[in-house]
């Protein structure tokens, strides 16, 4: 089992990573079978170390200057619990069910929780969780029919 004080040296060590964008770091610090979900408009769950590492890749080549600014860690036994504010720039087209936002050059920021689950150390699953009406506010797909937004056909 994982002590409480090793996971937050993981968590210490996970958020920064990912600040600077270094997903070589951020997958060393996932165990072989990782999986992670981003909780938005039933995204399924992507299973294995190369599907993460991909995911992941296309999450900072979407925001490439993503960064998150911790409002709390919370620690429990074999779990972590990051609350934060997510902030970046869209620099690509990115769908959000039926319609795709596209990159205004305007950054955003919104809130977000990630659940992470530890074994041996490492992040065993990664549950994310983001205020997904905010972005879509910001990104122009909530204003009506003169949005930049397009709805797909």
């Amino acid at each position: 089992m994982t002590s409480e004080s090793d996971i937050q040296r993981l968590a210490e060590r996970y958020g920064p990573a990912w600040n600077d964008r270094d997903l070589d770091a951020i997958m060393s610090l996932h165990t072989d079978d990782t999986a992670f979900r981003l909780h938005l408009l039933d995204a399924p769950d992507i299973v294995g170390r190369e599907a993460v590492r991909e995911a992941f890749a296309g999450l900072i080549g979407a925001w490439p200057d993503i960064h998150f600014a911790t409002e709390q860690l919370s620690y429990g036994t074999g779990f972590f619990v990051h609350r934060y504010v997510m902030s970046g720039t869209l620099a690509c087209p990115m769908p959000f069910g039926a319609l795709i936002a596209y990159p205004t050059g305007d950054g955003i920021s919104l809130t977000g929780a990630d659940v992470i689950t530890v074994v041996a150390g490492k992040v065993h699953r990664k549950d994310t969780y983001l205020d997904i009406a905010s972005a879509q506010q910001q990104l122009g797909l909530l204003d009506g029919p003169s949005n930049p937004a397009q709805v797909q056909g």
